[in-house]
């Protein structure tokens, strides 16, 4: 099979299965066991049903297995099997919300068992010249954190239409640009079914991929991000300077999760309140108070994405690792500052009216 076929089928039958389930979703009969109501601290205004996490699954899993089956289970089988099972805590979750405790145990016991059984883990930390390789106990411990923390990150985005889909998308092409050591047909897979998927999930979103999406497509982001880092060093890429910027690249492209999510968990701790209890402080829900359409969200994270990109490629080798990401926070402070800036430019136009 010529290998333009090879990788752009797989691609186009994602993409057409995907959108087709993902359309049956949406037909009443199905619809109605997934409806996510509006109000209280959801931002939607109209119900919208919460299936199109099924619409991904299987628009990704099965055309990879069916392409790929066997040389998927003999290298990722426990990560497929992670994958899987979060996918099913999620669909459960979407049918009837279990609560934070017990999603959060099931989501541990679920990392605990991939880090440990695949060997998932941050194993090294190379920065400029130095390499430091990390305790297996330490390793261990560091790899279920950033696990949990990413899969719970992007959650938490998953708040507007477009914008959860959209940063995955932008992280799973970045990897593929960068050649990450993975399946290049489950990423291509994995592309396609997002790309078909914004189709459906951009504004006014007629589905949302609930917590069987976001949970799934998460841990998938999580583990690239690890596997990337982690990548062999003799399995260079010429679209690299140096694997000294695989970390600054990896967080780069998944730099709007990780940033909303550490924002608004200092918010929370600074105030006292749970840290898993739903509000409307995230940044999309400030920019959607202040006029700020989803989809005009959606293009600014893209953009600050691309910037920010631009800015690892250029600056990070040249002034290295250590002053780059002392660089990212003062950015990060400033992107924090202008988000209050407008805020309350807004309350004071809005007074003043």
């Amino acid at each position: 099979m010529p290998s333009i076929i090879n990788f752009f089928l797989p691609a186009l039958i994602a993409f057409a299965a995907t959108y087709g389930i993902g359309k049956i979703l949406l037909k009443p009969a199905f619809a109605r066991y997934f409806i996510e109501e509006p109000g209280g601290n959801k931002l939607h205004r109209n119900p919208v049903p919460a299936s199109g996490g099924i619409a991904l699954f299987i628009g990704i899993l099965f055309t990879a297995l069916l392409f790929e089956g066997s040389l998927l289970f003999q290298n990722y089988f426990y990560i497929l099997l992670a994958f899987v099972l979060l996918f099913l805590l999620g669909f459960i979750d979407d049918l009837k919300p279990l609560g934070w405790m017990v999603k959060l145990g099931a989501q541990l016991i679920l990392i605990i068992g991939v880090v440990l059984l695949a060997d998932l883990r941050i194993e090294s930390v190379l920065l400029d010249y130095s390499f430091f390789k990390i305790p297996y106990t330490s390793s261990v411990f560091l790899s279920v954190s950033v696990l949990i923390f990413f899969v719970n990150a992007f959650n938490f985005i998953d708040g507007i239409d477009g914008l959860a889909t959209t940063v995955a998308l932008i992280f799973i092409l970045g990897l593929m640009y960068f050649r990450i050591p993975f399946s290049p047909i489950f990423l291509m897979c994995t592309g396609a079914a997002l790309f078909a998927f914004t189709r459906l999930n951009k504004s006014p979103a007629k589905i949302f991929m609930g917590d069987s999406g976001s949970l799934s497509i998460g841990f998938l982001c999580a583990t690239l991000f690890i596997l990337f880092c982690e990548g062999d060093v003799h399995v260079s890429s010429t679209n690299l300077y140096s694997d000294q910027l695989r970390l600054p690249i990896a967080l780069t492209l998944f730099w709007y999760p990780i940033f909303d999510t550490l924002r608004i968990l200092i918010i929370r701790l600074s105030s006292g309140k749970s840290l898993f209890k739903r509000d409307k402080k995230h940044s999309y829900s400030l920019l959607l108070r202040v006029g700020y359409s989803h989809n005009k969200i959606v293009i600014v994270v893209v953009v600050l994405t691309i910037c920010q990109l631009a800015i690892c490629l250029l600056v990070a080798p040249r002034v290295g690792l250590i002053y780059y990401f002392m660089f990212q926070v003062v950015i990060w402070l400033g992107l924090h500052g202008m988000l209050l800036y407008i805020v309350q430019n807004h309350k004071k136009i809005s007074n003043n009216s």
